[in-house]
Parts: C-alpha cells; sequence; structure tokens
C-alpha cells in the first residue's frame, strides 16, 4: 500500500515542527517565539505559514515585549512591498530578529503621507535579508540598542526629494553593533540620502558595505561615537564619502573612494587609516624652484633645529615622495616628525629623491591637522638642505 502526502499535509507537518522552540533551528541562535509575515497568510497567530500575519507591523505589534523574550519574525517574499503605513517613527521596543529571504525579493515601505520613517527598533534587534526603500522622504531603519545587528541589508533612496538617512544608529552610550553586506543607493544626484549616521554609538563594527549615490556615505554625530571599526567599504558618487562630525578615534582599513566630491570631510583628526585606496591627485610642496630649507646646527654631527616641511592639511594624507638639495656634498640624516613621533630617518650624500616607498617600513596616513617637521645634522655643521615633499590628500 502507498502513502500519498498532499502539500497541504507536508506543510502542516513542516509548520507543526518549526514551533516556537524551534527558532533557533531556523536562524541558528536562541529564540523564544517565531512569527510568520506572508502575503498569502490568513492574520491568524502567526505561527504558521498558514496563519501568517500579512504585514510585518501586524508581527512587531504581537512581539512580546519582557525584555528576556527574543521573537524571530520570519518574512516571506512579496511581489511588491510591504507598508508599514504608521505615521511619525513607527517604534516597537521588543526584543527581536526580523529574517527575510532575500534583500532583493521583499521591499519594506511606509507610505503613510505622516510618517517620518519606516520603522524604529529599541529592543534587542536585528534585520537580516530585508530591502528598506525611503521613498520620497522617510528615513529609513532606525536602532537604538546597543549590539544591534544587521546583515545582509539593502536601502535604497533612489526617489527621494528631501534629505534623509538609510540607517540610523541612534543610542547615547550604546555599543557594540555590528553590520555585515550592506548595499545603499542614493538618488542620481547624490544630493539627499545619508547612507548610515552613526550618532553617538561607539565600539561597533561594519564590513562589506557599498554605498553609492549619497549626499554622505558615513556620517558620524554625538561625542560618544568613538571607536568605530569599518573594513572593506566602497563609496562612490557621494558627496562626501566620509562626514566626521564628532566622535574620536576611528579604524579605517581597505576603505576604496571614487568619484565623490569629497572623500573626507572631518573635523576631528584622529583616526586610523590603512589601506586606503583612490584616485588621489599628487602635489609637491612648495610648489616653487626653491623648496624649503632645512638647517643643520652650526656643530657638526647635531641636528638643527625642526622645520616645518608639510604644514598642517584640513583633509588625511601620504607622503608618496621626497626631494632633497643639500647645499654641500657630504653625508647628510634628517629626521621627520609628525608632531609626536619620529616616524622616517633619510640618510644621503647629495642630491636624492626618494618616492614611493616613503615613509620606509609602513604606510602612513596621517590625519587632518597634522604638520611634518624635519630635523638635519651634516659631517661637517652649518650647512642647508632645500627640500621638496610630494603628498596625496585623501
Amino acid at each position: 500500500m502507498t502513502y500519498q502526502m498532499t502539500v497541504p499535509k507536508v506543510r502542516s507537518i513542516i509548520d507543526d515542527y518549526l514551533t516556537d522552540a524551534d527558532g533557533a533551528f531556523v536562524i541558528g541562535r536562541a529564540v523564544t517565539a517565531l512569527l510568520h509575515v506572508c502575503p498569502n497568510g490568513n492574520d491568524g497567530d502567526g505561527s504558521t505559514w498558514a496563519s501568517a500575519y500579512t504585514t510585518i507591523q501586524a508581527a512587531l505589534d504581537a512581539a512580546s515585549t519582557d525584555t528576556d523574550d527574543c521573537t524571530l519574525i520570519l518574512i516571506s517574499p512579496h511581489t511588491t512591498n510591504y507598508d508599514i503605513n504608521t505615521t511619525g517613527d513607527p517604534t516597537w521596543a521588543a526584543n527581536v530578529i526580523l529574517k527575510g529571504t532575500h534583500r532583493n525579493w521583499a521591499k519594506i515601505k511606509n507610505t503613510h503621507a505622516s510618517a517620518t520613517s519606516i520603522m524604529k527598533l529599541t529592543g534587542k534587534s536585528s534585520a537580516i535579508d530585508l530591502n528598506f526603500n525611503l521613498g520620497t522622504g522617510n528615513n529609513g531603519l532606525i536602532m537604538t540598542h546597543g549590539g544591534c545587528r544587521g546583515y545582509h541589508l539593502q536601502f535604497v533612496g533612489e526617489d527621494l526629494t528631501s534629505a534623509k538617512t538609510g540607517l540610523w544608529l541612534d543610542g547615547a552610550a550604546a555599543k557594540h553593533a555590528k553590520f555585515e553586506d550592506i548595499h545603499i543607493l542614493g538618488e542620481s544626484a547624490s544630493t539627499k540620502m545619508t547612507g548610515i549616521l552613526v550618532d553617538q554609538f561607539a565600539h561597533s563594527y561594519f564590513e562589506k558595505v557599498f554605498i553609492h549615490y549619497c549626499l554622505a556615505g558615513i556620517k558620524f554625530a554625538g561625542t560618544s561615537a568613538d571607536i568605530n571599526h569599518f573594513n572593506a567599504i566602497d563609496i562612490g558618487h557621494c558627496g562626501i564619502g566620509l562626514d566626521i562630525d564628532a566622535g574620536n578615534g576611528q579604524h579605517f582599513t581597505d576603505i576604496l573612494f571614487h568619484d565623490n566630491t569629497t572623500n573626507v570631510d572631518d573635523e576631528v583628526g584622529d583616526h586610523h587609516w590603512n589601506n586606503i585606496r583612490g584616485s588621489f591627485p599628487i602635489i609637491i610642496l612648495p610648489d616653487d624652484l626653491n623648496g624649503t630649507s632645512v638647517p643643520t646646527h652650526a656643530n657638526a654631527n647635531t641636528y638643527g633645529t625642526a622645520t616645518t616641511i608639510v604644514a598642517a592639511r584640513d583633509k588625511p594624507y601620504r607622503i608618496v615622495g621626497i626631494t632633497l638639495e643639500p647645499s654641500t656634498s657630504e653625508w647628510y640624516e634628517m629626521k621627520l616628525k609628525d608632531g609626536t613621533t619620529y616616524f622616517d630617518y633619510l640618510l644621503f650624500e647629495a642630491n636624492k629623491r626618494e618616492a614611493s616607498a616613503f615613509p620606509s617600513g609602513t604606510e602612513f596616513i596621517f590625519n587632518k591637522g597634522i604638520a611634518i617637521t624635519a630635523e638635519l645634522k651634516d659631517e661637517g655643521g652649518g650647512d642647508t638642505c632645500n627640500t621638496w615633499v610630494e603628498i596625496q590628500e585623501i
């Protein structure tokens, strides 16, 4: 005897298996409840796909607000979009994980005439595999709790007619957010959308973020927005790539800038830069045929007065070359300082140009506001060396 199971029967068994306690099976994390959202649901209790809520806001309303609970909300594809359709900043305090199927398979919008954002999550929250479409005049996703997470997200502001923000991390003293594989696309004029606003959040991590056609790619605000890490970031066709108004000690590693009006607008100037790439023009300082005269001491083998060879700049920069023209032919030694640290020593006998590998040993990218000084000594004393420095401003 052959027993054939119908499709509804199979779905029923699967739905029975994926009970609240099985949320960890689906997401790989411990959750205390599992709800479903699907346009084909019947707006029951959300416990199965058949009884799924048809709107995301209904599932969020049903999620437990107990601080010890966490609700996994699974969101199926949608032929058009899920509309939050709520005034102001629709806010939910529950601990939730919002998980879609693929970020391109279901848009989330808020088309209410009085809306100011798509949604605001103030509990312990994660968003995964979702697409937030800002429409003509909304902010996107606002998250306020430390440790919030986002993976495989997309923020679209192609239709914006006023200045808005895609991902807004807004939390005084909040820390340890993490976002990976984020795609952000503004409108073609690059005048409306801020891709990510790091507002007060600290010690957070961002990796594989792609930001294009934004007014500002990543903006920092709030005095506690400190020591955030950014790795493998592509920022292109933006008005400003990194707009750093506040927050100390950001870490930028493997950043690609291209086709931006301004790559970095930094009002702070104490950050850490490594492997910063882009088509940065080279300028020579000073832009004349005299150079900057650096003196030795009157005594032999004694360093002379420190002389500024690169004045403080208003953008981060790297040194890519140096040309030295000593007044006499003998051995010289020059040491270079960035205000606090001697970062390179040069030993030369006659006219010299060092490029590409300069400074030696490692890549130095100097922050906005840092001046470079040189101190010089020679075998006989009482001489000078004309100096030209080639720099790239980021």
